[in-house]
């Protein structure tokens, strides 16, 4: 895509309007806390108290109603604690003045950091260096200043508070949602193959959602909720057995496709109850071989989704083994801290976004003093409008970098212009404060629905509140969008100059995810010779290795659409898409060959090691491949398994095992090895077709 067309693109997503609201509790709650701290500031007569409990209590509300994942009480506190900390820090250091910026860059930098633990924490995080910047600008002194913090601090306890309030809802909601949408991409990958067989696709994104938002529960509160983990592991199972099946005439893929649905609803919603599978559909509907192995699992399913979390059945249920690591493993804390490491990797895509968030909103912070400081133009030793709007445009990603650019500053000016016009009418204190609670209510309702939108009700709830605070107010109405505008400039400019290009990135990806896929395959190989050369637990790790990898992987594909300079990727849009699905093939026979794993001393299947080390060496090849070398000859690998076919005694006519006297198991065993090596030699042959059609252009053909 060329910089015209993409620009174009990232103007429509930035002024494209959703339909996203937060759940209304929650709305409320955020609202009543505002309310309250407005009427507090009313009776006491002071404007101060209005204005500043207005501000703890608005941004620790736009901190709860960002997606939860953990309980809301927890969520609000730590963010309430948090905020009040960075405005004392802010008040603490606003006599430095200038020298404020050596705090604010390492400040910013590690909000990026912090996005490692989700969007949500990272636009959190954001918010908690919003709030040092506020005091550290607007403070009149330390004294003064202290003051103010008291009462924001005031504000945000507030929004603790109303958390205390019911309704109370279903523990574990965070957890129950991400269940939900696992079975409802389970029962859509159903319906797909229902539509038309062999075509099903069903992507991890929901299932990594639910391991972490699973793995933030501590340890203590898991063996309550051991049948959301037992539905996770269930779900894999059941991943895992719908390709195997897929394409089978004998399952019926729109009874399942019903059942995912209703354990989905089930889970998610507290007055649904799954009906059994048997209800569904005549028992002879499930007689053939790949049904047979589908409705057991969707029956334990159905039994875990009806489980009372926190009873004593549920307590006693025991770990389910596809997840046993993420149920016994390491807690919150060490979970988080490892991620956060692997995002300070000077490589890391996170650690480059947290270097353009540090030295972005310091060059924005100095800009907008300079402005109002040198040159009169702006709000005397006030930044942080700029650098606010520098933080929150600034993404991991090029299309929303850029389209926030364009949405903010519009939205900013024409509120700017709004709250204007309001101005000139006079208002008291009391009318001050039920404007300030109405902006508060308006905003919190349009938070997703779009930048534009929301920066339109954001700036005249700023003004409003701040007019009547601080210095030059007469300045804030043009100020705020001004700044605005500087603010999206930089961020602009800092993107571009220290950029994250997905298309440079796909390769090395590529490499990556075949790497993790070959340890995977060695292990999993190696497994059918010997029920006990397989450790349950390694083989968690390498599935969730592999998982990282994939997602990575289809994330920088999923922008290369709309990113421009798309000429100058390794391989073009027809040969990435036949990549990728080569990839996709390869992963869904890995599963495949995951879901048949002997359990029993007489279903393994020995000669299946044999294959063990070539398709790694195979894997490690393609990656090589993949990251810039030598493309790999097509049918190597095939030789060697034709080779290991006949030597085990098997009859081989075309792509099919004609069993000839030999157990049903081995002949599985060997027919899902022949899926596997057609997969990789698929892939093989693509990698190879790019190389030589592609712009880089190889003369040695291994």
């Amino acid at each position: 895509m060329g910089w015209v067309s993409s620009l174009g693109h990232t103007v429509r997503k930035g002024f494209r309007t959703e339909r996203a609201f937060a759940d209304p509790w929650a709305l409320a709650r955020a609202v009543l806390a505002v309310t309250v701290g407005a009427v507090i500031g009313r009776l006491l007569d002071d404007v101060l108290a209005t204005t500043m409990m207005s501000v703890g209590a608005f941004i620790c509300g736009i901190g709860t109603l960002l997606t939860p994942l953990r309980h809301r009480v927890v969520n609000a506190f730590v963010m309430a604690f948090a905020f009040s900390a960075a405005v004392t820090v802010g008040v603490l250091l606003q006599p430095v003045h200038w020298w404020f910026l050596l705090v604010l860059a390492p400040a910013a930098f590690w909000a990026g950091v912090w996005r490692a633990l989700g969007a949500a924490a990272g636009i959190r995080a954001c918010l908690v260096v919003v709030g040092m910047l506020i005091t550290a600008d607007i403070s009149p002194g330390v004294d003064a200043g202290l003051e103010m913090t008291r009462w924001i601090a005031a504000g945000a306890g507030l929004v603790v508070l109303v958390q205390l309030l019911p309704p109370y809802g279903r523990r574990y909601a965070a957890q129950r949602r991400k269940l939900a949408d696992v079975y409802r991409f389970l029962a859509g990958f159903a319906r797909e193959e229902a539509a038309a067989p062999g075509s099903g696709r069903a992507a991890s994104t929901a299932f990594t959602a639910a391991r972490t938002a699973l793995g933030l529960l501590p340890q203590f509160a898991r063996p309550a909720a051991a049948p959301l983990f037992g539905l996770l592991g269930e779900a894999e199972r059941i991943r895992r057995a719908l390709y195997a099946a897929s394409g089978a005439p004998d399952v019926p893929w729109s009874v399942l496709a019903d059942g995912l649905d209703d354990v989905a609803r089930a889970v998610g919603d507290p007055r649904a109850r799954p009906a059994p599978a048997g209800d569904r559909a005549e028992p002879d509907r499930w007689q053939g071989p790949a049904a047979r192995g589908l409705l057991p699992k969707l029956r334990e399913a159905e039994r875990l989704a009806g489980l009372e979390l926190g009873s004593r059945r549920g307590e006693q249920t025991v770990p389910h083994t596809e997840v046993a690591g993420l149920y016994t493993g390491a807690g919150p804390a060490v979970g988080g801290a490892r991620r956060l490491g692997q995002a300070l990797r000077p490589g890391a895509p996170l650690f480059r976004h947290a270097v353009r968030l540090g030295v972005g909103t310091t060059v924005a912070e100095a800009a907008g003093r300079a402005v109002g400081d040198f040159w009169g133009h702006g709000l005397p030793a006030h930044g942080f409008w700029a650098a606010l709007t520098t933080m929150l445009v600034l993404f991991p990603d090029y299309e929303h970098t850029f389209a926030r650019a364009w949405s903010r500053p519009a939205g900013s000016i024409v509120g700017g212009l709004l709250a204007w016009g309001l101005l000139q009418l006079p208002w008291s204190h009391g009318a001050l404060a039920v404007a300030v609670v109405v902006f508060s209510a308006v905003t919190f309702a349009l938070l997703r629905t779009g930048q534009h939108v929301l920066n339109l009700v954001l700036t005249a709830w700023l003004v409003f509140l701040i007019h009547r605070t601080g210095t030059a107010q007469e300045a804030v109405a043009f100020g705020r969008p001004a700044d605005t505008l500087l603010g999206a400039l930089i961020a602009l400019v800092i993107f571009l100059l220290l950029p994250t290009w997905h298309h440079h990135r796909v390769p090395a990806l590529l490499a990556r995810r075949l790497r993790e896929e070959g340890r995977l395959l060695s292990a999993v190989l190696t497994g059918y010779a010997d029920v006990a050369a397989l450790d349950r637990g390694e083989l968690e790790t390498l599935r969730g290795a592999v998982r990282q990898a994939r997602e990575e992987l289809d994330e920088a594909v999923a922008h290369l659409a709309h990113e421009p300079r798309s000429h100058r990727a390794r391989w073009s849009e027809p040969e990435l898409r036949r990549i990728t699905v080569a990839v996709a093939d390869l992963g869904h026979a890995t599963s495949v060959l995951t879901e048949h794993l002997p359990v029993r001393e007489d279903e393994v299947v020995p000669e299946t090691a044999e294959l063990a080390g070539p398709v790694r060496e195979r894997l490690a090849a393609l990656a090589e491949a993949a990251g810039g070398g030598e493309p790999v000859r097509p049918g190597a690998l095939r030789e060697v398994f034709d080779a290991l076919a006949s030597s085990s005694g098997l009859a081989w006519i075309g792509d099919t095992a004609a069993p000839g006297g030999v157990s049903p198991v081995r002949a599985r065993a060997l027919s899902s090895c022949l899926g596997l090596v057609t997969a990789v030699e698929a892939l093989a042959a693509e990698l190879d077709g790019a190389g030589r059609h592609g712009p880089h252009r190889h003369r040695a053909v291994r």
